[in-house]
């Protein structure tokens, strides 16, 4: 099935709530069978709160016509995801692991070091 035609159409739950605009169709991992399935991926807008993709697997399409397309969800599992999309956006935003950069003497003040083979990097213990 050709999925690319559900691009820019709203997705709707079985409630008819509207859940937001599919972006892009893209191919994901499975949550259970790792294989490589199609996910529309939702973009969700929210007032005072970040924009976020939200990916759901095309298997959960019931009915697709005119400007919307429904998907076997409800409401409350797709804000679930929202909330999982939200804090992963974050947490790779915020990244606070070793970056490459460190204090070294002289003029320059910061020298990126990415595999950390000098000896500058490393303090002695005393």
């Amino acid at each position: 099935m050709d999925f690319s035609r559900l691009i820019s159409k709203i997705a709707v739950d079985e409630n008819s709530n509207k859940l937001g605009k599919i972006v892009k169709i893209e191919k994901l991992l499975g949550k259970t069978i790792k294989k490589y399935k199609p996910h529309a991926m939702i973009l969700v807008r929210k007032r005072f709160k970040k924009t976020v993709v939200v990916p759901i697997d095309v298997e959960k399409i019931v009915k697709v016509g005119g400007q919307y397309v429904w998907f076997d969800i409800l409401k409350e599992e797709f804000d679930a995801e929202v909330k999982t999309a939200v804090l992963v956006q974050t947490v790779r935003e915020t990244y606070t692991g070793d970056t490459g950069f460190h204090k070294v003497k002289g003029n320059l003040g910061f020298a990126y070091e990415p595999y950390r083979l000098s000896r500058k990097g490393k303090e002695r213990k005393r």
